[in-house]
């Protein structure tokens, strides 16, 4: 069954993620006062509403009672993002993921009733400083605020030895769950295999650890 999700604040980011929700397979409503946005993203979703998201009167008339889940992408006016919060969590959605400008309207957000806040500036901001440090290292995506997946070129030492030799868990705290090579990516790398020169191993384990692994 399809999940159906309202995209509330068509800018940029709550665009891009309607847009994204859609190519998954979502059904989308996706809504915004500003009847240009409306327009431009129509063709490209299930359903398109132009209301005020911080009108309750409004909000209560476009079907956000069947939703699996709501985002609030309206992070530059809080008092917009706080009112369409209360709304749909009024209403009973049960899962509205929020974007905030910064971490204290991220925290009074989360109080007011958010499931999740998202700081889509910050966290890529934050990604490409990393990659630009880590040398050969590339974020691919946090799990969690403390659990991260990246991917490392295999290093000289690692060349010709398995992963059995190495023993990433113990050595480094950290566990390999794919290998990608020449053929393609190997989601069940075999342990007795020989790691290639060429080979790129992707990483999963606690930012703490995956640290070291940056140059």
């Amino acid at each position: 069954m399809k999940k159906s999700v309202a995209v509330l604040g068509l800018g940029k980011f709550g665009s891009s993620v309607a847009r994204a929700l859609t190519k998954g397979g979502a059904e989308v409503l996706a809504v915004d006062k500003n009847e240009d946005l409306v327009r431009e993203i129509a063709d490209e979703v299930t359903c398109t509403v132009c209301v005020d998201v911080s009108d309750k009167e409004m909000m209560n008339n476009i079907g956000l009672e069947g939703m699996d889940a709501v985002v609030i992408a309206t992070a530059e006016h809080l008092d917009a993002s706080v009112m369409a919060l209360m709304i749909v969590k009024e209403i009973g959605v049960p899962y509205v993921l929020v974007k905030a400008d910064g971490t204290l309207k991220g925290e009074i957000l989360k109080r007011v009733g958010a499931d999740e806040v998202v700081y889509p500036e910050e966290e890529m901001g934050a990604r490409i400083a990393n990659n630009l440090l880590g040398g050969s290292m590339t974020d691919l995506f946090d799990l969690s605020a403390d659990t991260s997946i990246v991917k490392v070129p295999a290093r000289k030492e690692w060349i010709n030895k398995s992963l059995a030799d190495i023993n990433f868990r113990g050595k480094y705290n950290v566990n390999v769950i794919a290998i990608e090579g020449t053929a393609g990516v190997d989601g069940a790398p075999d342990p007795t295999q020989p790691i290639n020169e060429q080979d790129n191993l992707v990483l999963i384990g606690k930012k703490r650890d995956l640290a070291r692994f940056r140059k």
